[in-house]
């Protein structure tokens, strides 16, 4: 995981959130001509975001061994916290670039959690990457595989995962909206045509 510094900066960062707003708005109008193939797909990309994240989270980095493993406990300790005023600035920054791939990395885990529910619910969804962050962290912790236990990995890709579920609900709501209004006028209008067939031809 730490591999991401290399690759986060404003360029990248700017590119990824277009993507994700690309795909959020195309969900969105596809929800609305096809809703239930639009939640098939949604449930497909989760997935496969899913098995990313876990490859790029839990894989040991180092042999399974039976040392002590590093844990970060107090929020913000690498960012503005003690320890930080003990590191270089290259060292903070690094640890930001970090938790900014850390978050992004959950963003479409909530995004595609959020198109992919008929009633989908904000509190749920982001409860849901709570959950997985955490037991990622608690299999690092067992594993003990050189990788670091820390509470601002939690924080962050659940920040990711809320801003990922704000997005599906805006795309959802803006684009989207009118998809269930859509289904009951057409199911209206099919129980028009046929009582007035029924008036001449019943």
């Amino acid at each position: 995981m730490w591999r991401a510094v290399f690759y986060v900066n404003a360029w990248t960062v700017c590119l990824f959130l277009a993507a994700v707003a690309a795909t959020a708005a195309g969900l969105g109008v596809w929800r609305r001509a096809s809703p239930g193939r639009q939640r098939r797909a949604a449930r497909m990309l989760w997935l496969g975001c899913l098995v990313v994240v876990l490859a790029a989270t839990v894989i040991p980095e180092w042999p399974i061994g039976p040392g002590v493993p590093y844990v970060a406990m107090i929020p913000g300790e690498g960012l503005w916290g003690s320890a930080a005023d003990h590191m270089y600035a290259g060292e903070r920054h690094m640890i930001l670039v970090l938790q900014i791939a850390n978050a992004a990395m959950f963003v479409p885990i909530g995004l595609f959690a959020y198109m992919a529910g008929r009633r989908p619910a904000t509190v749920g969804i982001v409860g849901g990457c709570l959950a997985l962050s955490v037991i990622i962290e608690a299999v690092q912790l067992v594993m003990n595989a050189g990788r670091v236990v820390d509470v601002d990995d939690v924080i962050f890709n659940t920040l990711g995962g809320l801003s990922g579920c704000l997005l599906g609900r805006a795309a959802w709501g803006v684009i989207g909206r009118g998809a269930a209004g859509d289904v009951r006028r057409h199911a209206a209008r099919a129980y028009s045509l046929r009582s007035w067939l029924g008036q001449y031809w019943g």
